[in-house]
């Protein structure tokens, strides 16, 4: 019989047996001694016996990975004060004592706490019982006696560790792959790396948060796949998870295969033919190719003509080329303004060449220049002469 009361607690509780082929189970278990009888019990030390296994009887296979501690503490004064705990050996009983070597006297309601931090789990699940053996005297100077008291712990069946899941991009859609973040769920304990579509592998840290993202300047230009591929720490197993990031405005640095291409809503679109491409109006019409300036080699077209309502056109009939009044919906010859002169052909020096040349003065002067360099005033032929004002 024992003259003080004993009661264990575990946290977490209960305690979960270890699962094999998974990381051990760890837990803390705290020894609760009081007094709860009317009469002092001048208390000298205990020793707790914690039985060593794996079996269903057994708390821990191992003691060497316990950390333990106490603590005294006094009812009526609040105080608390550290005591001594002599670490087992292989399978022996920790050993609790004041520093001091005296005893101490419990008042009712005073009680001591033994803290075992870390205990691995053994791996069957059932009730472990500790044994502790009091030695304790009812009078300050009377001899102690031995006293013995058990106290029971439950552990429970190990559950099977979750395998990971909901690995999703965090946005879903980026305007910058670099901004993405890759979260997934699952245990701490697992190992983590992440396949990248160009088909290397980055490692993630653990411990630590269960999420990836790319350095800067990698992050990816279009919409790309990522797999988690996580690793089972007991059984080597790897389980394989994917998700796809979404590009606002992707970049291929090879080219886009398509056969049309439209906008975004009530828009034209664009079709590729062995030629060149096509462009259509939101209505399937042809459509209108807009931009500032245009640079190209050959430009064919039936019509040329200025952004304005009323600007002047040019068409291209089989004799050549024609310039049109803008004020006209239908053709009427139009103006040809030169600042140095209309020329009948390209000049080339060393051939014959004959343009028309308008001075600041209002003269119009037909000139020919001849192979020899030299230069002559050409004839001027006309059926008729109209002197009055051009009416347009």
């Amino acid at each position: 019989m024992t003259m003080l009361t004993y009661a264990l607690l575990s946290d977490p509780a209960p305690l979960a047996a270890s699962a094999a082929g998974q990381a051990r189970s760890t837990g803390t278990v705290y020894l609760m001694v009081t007094n709860t009888g009317p009469t002092a019990a001048h208390w000298s030390r205990n020793e707790v016996a914690v039985p060593v296994g794996d079996g269903a009887d057994d708390l821990t296979p191992d003691l060497s990975k316990v950390t333990a501690t106490a603590t005294f503490h006094d009812l009526k004064t609040g105080a608390a004060r550290k005591l001594k705990v002599q670490p087992p050996a292989a399978t022996g009983p920790f050993v609790v004592t004041d520093p001091s070597g005296k005893k101490i006297a419990f008042a009712a309601g005073d009680h001591l706490v033994l803290k075992l931090e870390g205990v691995p789990v053994a791996a069957a699940a059932g009730l472990a019982v500790l044994k502790v053996k009091e030695i304790a005297a009812r009078t300050a100077n009377a001899n102690p006696t031995t006293g013995v008291a058990v106290v029971p712990l439950v552990k429970t069946a190990a559950k099977p560790s979750s395998a990971p899941g909901n690995f999703r991009p965090v946005p879903a859609m980026v305007e910058n792959g670099d901004a993405v973040v890759l979260c997934w769920d699952g245990p701490a304990d697992w190992a983590y790396t992440i396949s990248l579509p160009d088909g290397t592998s980055a490692p993630v840290t653990i411990p630590g948060p269960l999420e990836w993202k790319p350095a800067p300047g990698t992050g990816p230009k279009r919409d790309s796949t990522y797999t988690l591929v996580a690793t089972d720490p007991g059984t080597g197993r790897k389980h394989f998870l994917t998700t796809t990031v979404q590009v606002r405005t992707p970049t291929f640095e090879n080219g886009v295969h398509a056969l049309r291409v439209q906008g975004i809503g009530n828009t034209g679109a664009l079709t590729f033919t062995s030629v060149g491409i096509d462009v259509f109006s939101n209505t399937g019409t042809r459509g209108v190719a807009q931009s500032f300036s245009v640079v190209a080699e050959r430009v064919y077209a039936d019509r040329v003509q200025g952004t304005a309502t009323r600007a002047g056109w040019i068409t291209f009939p089989e004799g050549g080329l024609q310039v049109c009044n803008g004020n006209f919906d239908v053709p009427r010859i139009g103006a040809v303004f030169a600042e140095s002169g209309i020329y009948q052909r390209q000049f080339v020096p060393g051939e014959e060449n004959r343009w028309i040349s308008m001075s600041d003065g209002g003269e119009i002067s037909l000139e020919q220049r001849h192979k020899d360099g030299s230069t002559s005033y050409a004839s001027l032929r006309v059926s008729s002469l109209d002197t009055r004002a051009s009416q347009w």
